[in-house]
């Protein structure tokens, strides 16, 4: 099936003046997987109140499969097939895995039937599965409050699933979660993609890195932006609204820099003091003065940790002048990274990093021959 599964149509929340949600126009395709990121107060969890029914716009509609929800109770909007995950894990501890499924899957939600017959083989197939999705099958049988937090998230999960939504909410499903966690989270909900549309809010940017196909920034209650990851993370909007200042440089020129840093940082050997010295060099090719080359090195220092794929950055620089600016650039630090008179001047890593970003601006050999030569002599 194809089509829209969401929309919202000038979608307005406002709460006594305060507008939570301002105009907001978004939609998600059938069997797509969608990360809603944005600051705090941006809107994110008033989005998610109107979708399930638990609050009703001032002005505008959201549409699940072409079917206006307004004025559609809650238990009402659960059935037409959309599922929530709130943030905090909501399961019965006193209950197993198994047992929460199966709760989960009964379509006559009778506690006591439940609990007090067995389950038909339908669905003893699909708890059993499902407990092998997300990662339980071995404490199946244990009460469910004798599960690390992480594995409560996967569980909680496992019940969206089991009752068989189309469209799967999940709110901040890692947050308190160690690595090794949120890494499985992410992997669940990879695996859930495939079958199922999914919409999910967050806040860590490495776990959106993880899953993230599209990125929606929301800011005072608007879509501020939309697109990959890469561009949501270069986008000049994106970045003022995140750190609370505007760039020192423009986008094109962050693009360079980043590309150029990532290469410097290619054999994962840099002492902090070598970094430090790195930033301030690339801060002042392209700032002129000490404040604007510290914001500039704050900047610089948050897209690196953002370990942004260099060849995605690469494809959006599209002159050839501006490439050609790059590569000299590329060269001139590497060339300077000796960390002593007796190590070759480009060592085997940054060798090898340096000739892939060659291959990958294209430029034609004696536009390299000549960059090179005349960064050596300088």
């Amino acid at each position: 099936m194809k089509g829209k599964i969401l929309e919202t149509e000038n979608l307005t929340v406002n709460f006594d003046g305060f507008k939570a949600l301002n105009n907001l126009n978004f939609n998600m395709e059938v069997g797509e997987l969608r990360v809603v990121i944005g600051p705090n107060g941006a809107g994110k969890t008033t989005f998610l109140d109107t979708i399930t029914g638990k609050v009703q716009p001032t002005e505008g509609r959201v549409l699940f499969k072409g079917r206006n929800l307004r004025g559609v109770p809650e238990h009402q909007i659960v059935r037409l097939g959309i599922g929530r995950k709130f943030q905090t894990p909501r399961v019965y501890l006193n209950l197993t895995p198994r047992e929460n499924l199966e709760l989960a899957c009964n379509r006559q939600k009778n506690v006591f039937a439940t609990l007090f017959s067995r389950p038909p083989l339908s669905d003893r197939q699909q708890i059993l599965s499902l407990l092998e999705t997300i990662g339980l099958v071995s404490k199946a049988d244990i009460a469910a409050g004798l599960l690390s937090h992480g594995e409560k998230q996967r569980l909680e999960i496992g019940m969206l699933v089991a009752q068989s939504p189309d469209l799967l909410l999940v709110d901040e499903p890692v947050a308190g979660l160690t690595d090794e966690e949120t890494a499985q989270i992410g992997d669940l909900l990879l695996a859930l993609a495939e079958s199922h549309s999914i919409l999910v809010i967050e806040h860590d940017m490495e776990f959106v890195r993880q899953i993230a196909r599209k990125v929606t920034v929301l800011h005072e209650g608007s879509v501020l932006y939309e697109g990959t990851i890469e561009q949501v993370q270069n986008d000049p909007k994106v970045i003022e609204v995140y750190l609370g200042q505007k760039p020192s440089i423009n986008a094109q020129q962050m693009k360079m820099i980043r590309i150029v840093a990532a290469m410097a940082w290619a054999d994962g050997q840099l002492a902090p003091e070598e970094i430090d010295v790195m930033l301030v060099r690339l801060s002042q090719m392209f700032a002129s003065d000490r404040e604007q080359q510290k914001e500039l090195q704050l900047e610089l220092r948050n897209y690196i940790a953002a370990n942004v794929a260099v060849d995605n950055l690469v494809a959006e620089i599209d002159s050839d002048a501006e490439r050609e600016q790059l590569l000299k650039i590329a060269y001139d630090v590497i060339q300077s990274s000796a960390r002593s008179p007796s190590e070759p001047v480009i060592n085997e890593d940054e060798a090898a990093a340096y000739q892939q970003l060659v291959k990958m601006l294209n430029l034609p050999p004696e536009v390299v021959q000549r960059v090179e030569a005349k960064a050596t002599q300088s």
